[in-house]
């Protein structure tokens, strides 16, 4: 029989599964909006939380993307065998739109005088939002953003799935405490917001975001 605080780990899962149903939340906001102030705060928002889900470092010189092993949800890769892998599956797919979002986010930590919105656009069912960080344009939206998101709570729903499958082999072992974090993991149903998330192929995405600018200014 396992200690009772070898399953500890589960309720840490908790933790990241409340910070992904806050990004989904505040994700539907940003693309849902028309209005810059609220695309900007919530860009940024996002753009924060998500590095806590994905910490990772850059090589500068060939931009090449690594995992932070002892940060964040990676310290729990012991207890999860796929976890390392599926996360850096997604981190090298969309290594080009993580380096963004650390721009963004690095800028407006730690030089927000160095960071302005120089244009946004939204019309209900898109967004997206372009930086000046310091002289350097950099603009993100909300289809790049819903490629990383979407992938991101199939591992977590994966995550919940190897949970309950350790719970009916081991329930007994389990304290008060990790089967009420049993209870709130259960709650939790990120996955059903892919339901309304639409992605296209990104070989078929030719559009860049100022064309979506230009559509929406043509209704104006």
């Amino acid at each position: 029989m396992k200690k009772i605080n070898d399953y500890k780990w589960i309720e840490d899962i908790d933790s990241y599964l409340y910070i992904v149903e806050s990004i989904n939340k505040h994700f539907n906001k940003m693309k849902r909006s028309t209005i810059h102030n609220e695309i900007e705060e919530e860009t940024f928002y996002l753009c924060i939380e998500l590095l806590r889900m994905f910490p990772f470092k850059e090589n500068k010189e060939n931009n090449n993307v690594k995992l932070i092993l002892k940060d964040g949800i990676c310290l729990l890769r012991s207890h999860i065998d796929f976890l390392i892998n599926e996360l850096n599956n997604i981190l090298q797919q969309y290594s080009d739109i993580f380096l963004r979002i650390k721009q963004i986010r690095n800028k407006y930590e730690h030089e927000p005088h160095n960071v302005k919105s120089a244009f946004s656009t939204g019309s209900g069912a898109y967004s997206g939002i372009g930086f000046y960080c310091k002289d350097k344009l950099i603009s993100i939206n909300s289809m790049d953003l819903t490629y990383i998101i979407y992938d991101l709570n199939i591992l977590m729903s994966k995550i919940q799935n190897y949970i309950y499958d350790i719970e009916k082999k081991h329930e007994n072992e389990f304290n008060i405490f990790t089967k009420e974090y049993i209870k709130s993991i259960k709650e939790r149903k990120n996955i059903e917001y892919n339901k309304t998330y639409v992605r296209i192929p990104r070989h078929q995405l030719e559009f860049t975001l100022e064309d979506l600018i230009r559509e929406d200014n043509s209704h104006k």
